[in-house]
């Protein structure tokens, strides 16, 4: 699983990019070609980076692409780099670039490039850049507007805590924003995106809450520079009341310039749809001088230094009891017999089962057995290996002894996840068993912890296992698992990947709840 320091690597990631296309569903003729890129403002020697992405609408899946880029314009006031290795490139004429995509199994991915502005690039000054794609047998065109912009650097503490307790409404640190650079900013935006266990609980004016997205804010004051600014009151977000004492709740804030929000809020593919706004007080930037109204756009010019990380770390005496289910079984030698692994969350806090550093369970196979198949949420596990785990690339293969098992989502209180495995019996004197153990930190009984899977000697009976007594599970058939494919676009890779946010595209296999 991920670190915390990756995932807040990852939520700073500044990177748009992301796109894939990829799906086992051939293109319908009614699906046509699109191309996803986005306008971009640049400093006066400064850099940014940008992408674009052709693919299928609908669920087809684009094997094979060209662009031609008319760079003509853009030359005049800024110098194009690609930034990727899954497109080659070469100059079809003077100012114009030719791409062609590269194999890939997700079939034809984003063309990334940086853009930097010439010093003597006046800022206000325009360019347009030619888009023209190919591939599935149709054509497309666009353009990308290239506005040079006056530089301001905004900057923020990159990380900071507070502790809370579940049910109680706090107030986030980290509202400090500072502009570094030699121009006035003349208004911000902040955007907070909340762990779903914190959520927004404010009600001010200024501020409007994008239901599933972000909580965006906005100021008309102007930010001098090498000044700092503190908001006139902390946002304020409510601890649910089923957190998980102990574990960390990861809330992210981060600072833009007014134009710059405004070419993520108004994109042409995916605009930021309405926000419910507060009806409280106005929340306001302390020191706020007189605002003035710009000549020119401006641009953020260092988006790496503009987001904050604040970690809500849940006290109270709140606990989750997470209960290990095992189950039996009967064969002979050489049958092959189903049994399933589990675990029952018995509360009454939530499991925060995709922030576990680990496996949520460990599945030890019966002696005198051997897995051959092997539920696609377990991978073989070796906790002193190298690399001890990866459900990710390993899920579902059969022959280890042990195995690690993940669990998506938060699992509430009443709620268990099933693994099932298919055993063969190769050598049985007489009852065999393995051993089913959950993992997580501060559970408060660990007498339940350990559950047994047991293989008795008797008639085959290759059927559903009986349950170990121990909890609930769904048993029996085995889950329908897959990779989930579709084309990673729309406004949450807008809000989630735009700027000082980035987001992770991750291969998760789905486990089967029941409450």
């Amino acid at each position: 699983m991920l670190k915390h320091s990756t995932r807040r690597w990852l939520a700073g990631l500044g990177v748009a990019g992301a796109f894939v296309a990829a799906s086992a569903t051939p293109a319908y003729a009614a699906d046509p070609l699109v191309i996803v890129a986005w306008d971009t403002l640049i400093a006066p020697n400064h850099s940014t980076y940008n992408f674009i992405a052709p693919y299928i609408e609908g669920e087809g899946k684009l094997e094979k692409a060209t662009l031609d880029l008319d760079l003509s314009e853009v030359d005049d006031i800024a110098t194009f780099e690609l930034a990727t290795t899954l497109w080659e490139c070469a100059p079809a004429q003077q100012k114009t670039l030719h791409c062609e995509s590269l194999p890939n199994e997700w079939g034809v991915t984003s063309l990334d490039y940086h853009l930097t502005a010439k010093p003597d690039a006046k800022p206000g000054r325009k360019a347009e850049l030619g888009i023209k794609a190919t591939g599935g047998g149709q054509t497309a065109t666009r353009s990308v507007t290239v506005t040079i912009a006056e530089g301001v650097d905004l900057q923020s503490d990159p990380e900071v805590s507070l502790d809370a307790a579940p049910g109680e409404t706090a107030g986030l640190t980290g509202d400090v924003v500072r502009n570094s650079g030699d121009n006035p900013a003349r208004g911000v935006v902040l955007r907070m995106q909340n762990d779903h266990l914190s959520p927004y609980a404010g009600n001010f004016s200024n501020c409007e809450y994008v239901e599933y997205l972000a909580t965006i804010c906005t100021f008309d004051t102007e930010l001098k520079p090498n000044r700092s600014y503190r908001l006139s009151d902390k946002l304020p977000v409510k601890l649910d009341k089923s957190a998980r004492t102990g574990i960390e709740l990861e809330n992210y804030v981060d600072w833009w310039t007014k134009d710059d929000w405004a070419l993520v809020a108004n994109d042409p593919d995916f605009p930021v749809p309405p926000g419910k706004p507060g009806t409280g007080e106005k929340l306001t930037l302390v020191e706020e001088p007189p605002a003035r109204q710009a000549s020119v756009p401006q641009t953020d010019v260092d988006r790496w230094n503009n987001f904050t990380v604040v970690n809500v770390k849940v006290g109270g005496d709140n606990p989750a009891d997470l209960a290990a289910v095992g189950s039996t079984n009967s064969g002979k030698v050489g049958d092959k017999v189903k049994v399933k692994a589990g675990w029952t969350n018995l509360g009454p806090a939530t499991v925060d089962a995709w922030r576990l550093d680990g496996p949520i369970v460990t599945v030890a196979i019966p002696k005198g057995t051997e897995a051959i198949e092997v539920s696609e949420e377990c991978a073989p596990y070796d906790k002193d290996g190298k690399d001890p785990w990866d459900p990710w690339e390993h899920g579902g293969e059969p022959g280890a002894d042990l195995y690690g098992c993940l669990a998506a989502g938060d699992p509430e209180a009443g709620v268990s996840g099933s693994y099932p495995f298919v055993l063969r019996i190769d050598e049985l004197t007489g009852e065999t068993s393995g051993k089913v153990v959950t993992h997580l930190d501060a559970d408060p009984k660990a007498e339940n912890n350990v559950a047994a899977i047991v293989i008795k000697r008797g008639a085959g009976n290759p059927g559903a296992p009986d349950d170990g007594g121990e909890g609930g599970g769904d048993g029996g058939s085995l889950p329908i698992t897959g990779d989930s494919t579709a084309l990673v676009a729309g406004i949450g890779v807008v809000l989630l990947a735009a700027g000082g946010a980035g987001y992770l595209v991750a291969r998760r296999r789905r486990t089967r709840f029941v409450a």
